[in-house]
Order: structure tokens, then sequence, then C-alpha cells
């Protein structure tokens, strides 16, 4: 009996019977006066062609659908620091702001407008990543099934895959093998991967949400 409570220890220890990871699992809804409709994007891409960029955008509106100017909306992310959102037009209750980085850890989210407010929302960050294969300039056969896999910091809820012929919504599996029938030959072929969390805002009114888009490419590769 000791021997076996000894191997569940090291094993407990070593991270034996441990779940994998989810961005899902970081999520938290919040707090707030369920007074704001909160409806919020992250988007981040090493796509852009000035480079890495993380752009926020959140709208707000009162529970009769008329929108909220001049609130303070703040993001927060650790490697981001605090990042306050901006009315770009006034009366449009539109607040934007972007970043020429994208941060690995979580992003956090409150609002405040008078008593109106949210706080305390979380949403788990599916984190920077690499797509393994195909490979940048490579040369894959046409007509044959394609391969496509990538790295997953934290497992997202969703990924969409899609080429110049081909799209699909599926697990965040790391891994996904395109049919023969969807890899026609195209000299200029690409695949655009974009995993996706999103988070329920509990203190806002209902509909409210925070969701994040991380977007990777591999542009150009050669079907022949």
């Amino acid at each position: 009996m000791k021997r076996l409570i000894l191997i569940a220890a090291v094993a407990a220890a070593c991270g034996g019977g441990s779940k994998t990871q989810t961005a899902t699992d970081h999520n938290r809804a919040g707090t707030g006066s369920s007074t704001l409709l909160v409806t919020g994007t992250i988007t981040t891409s090493t796509s852009d062609a000035n480079g890495p960029v993380t752009n926020f955008a959140v709208d707000l509106r009162d529970g009769a659908g008329a929108k909220v100017s001049s609130a303070t909306v703040t993001v927060h992310n650790a490697d981001l620091g605090d990042v306050v959102l901006v009315e770009g037009t006034a009366g449009s209750a539109h607040y934007t702001n972007s970043k020429a980085q994208i941060g690995s850890g979580d992003f956090t989210l409150a609002v405040t407008k008078g008593s109106d407010n949210v706080a305390g929302v979380t949403l788990g960050n599916p984190g920077g990543y690499a797509i393994n294969a195909p490979a940048l300039n490579a040369t894959v056969p046409a007509n044959q099934p394609l391969d496509v896999s990538w790295t997953t910091p934290a497992t997202a809820k969703s990924v969409t895959l899609t080429t110049r012929d081909f799209t699909i919504q599926a697990p965040d599996m790391g891994a996904y093998t395109i049919a023969a029938a969807n890899n026609p030959a195209r000299t200029n072929q690409r695949v655009i991967l974009t995993r996706y969390n999103e988070v329920e805002i509990a203190g806002g009114l209902s509909g409210s949400k925070l969701s994040v888009t991380c977007t990777m490419s591999v542009d150009p590769f050669i079907v022949q």
C-alpha cells in the first residue's frame, strides 16, 4: 500500500493524470452592474505587413440600445501592460487601440461609466504559436493530402484553417489534413490559421462577450 501511495505521489509531481491546458480554462466571466452591453474583440497577427500587431475594439450600449460614450475602457495584459481604449469619434461608443506587439498572457477587461461598470473579466489567450508545416516556399505534391501542423501553447476553443481553395473550422488539435481533392496545383498557395477563444461577460447585459483571434500564415508555398 505504501508503495502504491508513493508511486501516485511521484506521478502527481510529474504531472501524471493532468489534462491539457486550454485557453477556455483561463476564462473568468467577471462582475458588473448588468447595465452595459459590452462586445469586444482582440485580434493578434504576425502576418501584418508592418509586423506583429494586437488590435483592440470594444462597443458599448445601454439597456435601451443607446450608445454609451465617454467611458473608461481598459484591457490589461502582462506583456502589454494597461491598454486604454479611446473612443475614436465622439459619440460613436466604439473604443479602440493597438500595440505593435503580441502578448503571451491572458487579457483582462474593465469598463466604467459612472455607476455602470464591468470588472474582472478574463479572456484566456491561446498564445503565440508557429505553423510547422507546410514551410514557407516549400513544394508539396498536388492532388495529394496536405498535412498542416502547428503548435498549441494553450488549446483554443476552435481554429479556422484557410487556403486559396479550402476553408474549415475545426478543433485546435495542432494538426489537420486537407483532403487531396481540396489541394489542387498552385504556384502561390497559402495557409492562414486563426485560433479563437471567447468569454461571456456575466456583469454585462445579455449578449456581452469578449473574444480573441490569433492569426498566422504561410504565404507562399508551391503545390505541383
